[in-house]
């Protein structure tokens, strides 16, 4: 083969190796989907926009998602400097009337952000108006990028919310919004709180309803609590169904006080105070709901003593019970008292807490039967009496007893195996086997078993297997006597298997006997064996579900979907023209091989 020929050769070769190049390019497998960068931006803190309002690019988890509707949630509360991106938006003193002590947090004053040190006072304040956010509003975690004005977008704990353009604020919200001057109570205490409730039962976080008998004065249970700027005691916390807390707050306490702040005497915490059984309208009549505060104790009112303060409140304690209704059953109050010298301040802790309160059984009336719990005794039926199933009786000795009081009871699901020694110098084959069956069994063998417990269970029968009786033998032929007691109980397990119940289906009492020669001088061995089998029939799991090892079926060119080593082919078209590549550099393999060897001939 001279140079040219091999010129040819190289070239057909390097021909075939760029087709097979271009056609592996064009089926490209994608080992793995797109990932989509998120865009990393901080959320801004609450009432603080960003400066330089920037288009982004939007991608949302799914268009599904998004639903329009307005909400109003609360940011929480920023209390790290804000940076460099964000401005902190200051009002005017001249436009908050209720900020009345300079360089101080005014309580209630919703505009004093200020003094404050928060920008949004109503996750403080209670009476704090939430300013509300409208448009459409989806999770924020479905949110990837954005592509709208950053001033029509609010961003808050949990929701991404844009707004249209032509309802979107313009300007600083109207000075309306803000509490006016007669709404704050530092002037004038809050009017007579009204509550509607559309039903009859308390739930969680529902206010509690109170009533003063003497003065007919209804009302709310309340907790003192510390301020926001500070932690002296403030007494307009409302208490909460089912929300038991105890906060800790500071009174300031000086001579006069001692003896004239109700909030230092026990008696202002109980006196006259009712509870409301349920939430009722203002016009219904409160005569049939009311649940008196019980005192624990009679404690004496605060006084002066040697210059000191005696008998102040140091620690208030309600307890309430609760049905499973949401229903208020009773009510107590402890109170904890101290001695405290005036002039300084006194730590106070008013704690809360709920109980459910287990319904009082009327003497006499029968309980449920309910199903068995392991370790608990087993009762039989003796024709009239009643009673628990016990174990042959054993003394310190190790031999046999007869007292009743030795004997053990047989618990619920408890497999056990006890044993004694036996003697007795009787030489009466009747008088010996009467003898071993009330060590074995006691009197006799029950004739019913409990299923359940409770004070009217089911019983289910018991089967006894006893020794036969010859009335022929003696004791030089020998006495057939019981030496053994089998107890074999069955039962199971029924209801839902996430609450069952535990029956007893049957009981057997079977005695293994033997014949012994009289009287029995050598020591005889007995035994009672106690044994649980457990009968419960499970649901079979469901059939047919997918197992994870189950593949996809391969085909002659191209593998199953998602079995090319975690990769997945785009198109289908793609893979043939893989399989027609192929194909053409066979037959040009061949061809050029033929073409080689007649060339060389």
């Amino acid at each position: 083969m001279n140079s040219h020929q091999w010129c040819i050769l190289v070239h057909i070769f390097l021909i075939l190796c760029g087709r097979l190049a271009q056609a592996s390019t064009e089926s490209t497998v994608s080992a793995s989907p797109t990932n989509w960068e998120p865009l990393s931006s901080t959320t801004p803190a609450p009432g603080v926009t960003e400066s330089p309002p920037v288009p982004t690019d939007v991608g949302t988890a799914g268009a599904a998602a998004t639903t329009a509707l307005t909400v109003s949630e609360a940011p929480i509360v920023v209390t790290e400097a804000p940076s460099a991106t964000t401005v902190q938006p200051v009002l005017t003193q001249g436009g908050c009337l209720c900020d009345l002590t300079p360089d101080f947090c005014d309580i209630g004053c919703c505009c004093d952000t200020v003094d404050c040190g928060i920008a949004n006072l109503s996750t403080v304040f209670t009476e704090c108006p939430q300013k509300p956010i409208s448009g459409v509003c989806i999770e924020k975690w479905l949110i990837f990028k954005a592509n709208v004005d950053s001033s029509l977008v609010t961003v808050t704990d949990s929701l991404f919310c844009v707004q249209p353009e032509d309802i979107a604020p313009q300007s600083l919200p109207a000075l309306s919004q803000y509490p006016a001057l007669g709404d704050s109570y530092h002037f004038s205490p809050p009017g007579p709180t009204s509550t509607s409730h559309s039903r009859d039962f308390y739930r969680v976080d529902d206010v509690i309803q109170t009533f003063f008998s003497s003065s007919s004065v209804r009302g709310l249970l309340r907790q003192p609590s510390p301020g926001a700027a500070a932690t002296f005691c403030i007494n307009h916390n409302p208490a909460k169904f089912l929300r038991s807390v105890s906060l800790s707050c500071t009174r300031m306490l000086t001579p006069l006080s001692c003896t004239t702040d109700p909030n230092l005497n026990a008696r202002s915490y109980f006196s006259d105070l009712s509870l409301i059984k349920i939430p009722i309208s203002e016009t219904a009549q409160v005569s049939d709901f009311l649940i008196p505060v019980t005192p624990l104790s009679d404690w004496p009112a605060p006084s002066q003593q040697n210059n000191s303060c005696v008998n102040v409140v140091k620690k208030v304690e309600f307890v309430i019970g609760y049905t499973g209704r949401g229903e208020i059953s009773y009510a107590t109050v402890n109170v904890v008292l101290a001695n405290v010298h005036p002039n300084q301040l006194l730590l106070q802790t008013h704690s809360l807490q709920f109980q459910l309160a287990t319904p009082n059984s009327t003497p006499g009336a029968p309980s449920p039967a309910v199903g068995l719990r392991a370790g608990s005794p087993v009762i039989g039926r003796f024709v009239e009496a009643v009673s628990q199933l016990t174990t042959l009786g054993i003394s310190q000795s190790g031999e046999c007893s007869s007292d009743p009081s030795t004997r053990a009871a047989i618990l619920f699901t408890h497999n056990t195996i006890t044993g004694c020694t036996f003697r007795s110098p009787s030489s009466d084959c009747s008088e010996l086997r009467s003898h071993i069956y009330g060590i074995l069994q006691e009197i006799t063998t029950p004739d019913a078993i409990a299923m359940n417990s409770g004070s009217q269970p089911d019983w289910t029968r018991v089967i006894t297997q006893e020794c036969p009786v010859s009335f022929q033998e003696t004791c030089e032929s020998g006495c057939t006597l019981p030496y053994s007691l089998s107890v074999q109980v069955l039962w199971a397990r029924q209801g839902p298997l996430d609450l069952p119940q535990s029956y007893i289906l049957g009981a057997k009492y079977l005695f293994q006997c033997r014949s012994f020669k009289c009287p029995i001088a050598p020591p005889l061995a007995l035994t009672t064996e106690v044994t649980f089998v457990d009968t419960t029939v499970y649901p079979e799991p469901p059939r047919g579900l997918p197992q994870p090892y189950w593949k996809f079926p391969f085909d002659f060119f191209t593998r199953g979907t998602a079995e090319l080593d975690g990769h997945t082919v785009i198109n289908s078209s793609e893979a043939g023209k893989v399989t027609w590549s192929l194909m053409l550099f066979t037959v040009m393999l061949l061809t050029g091989l033929e073409f080689f060897t007649g060339w060389m001939d």
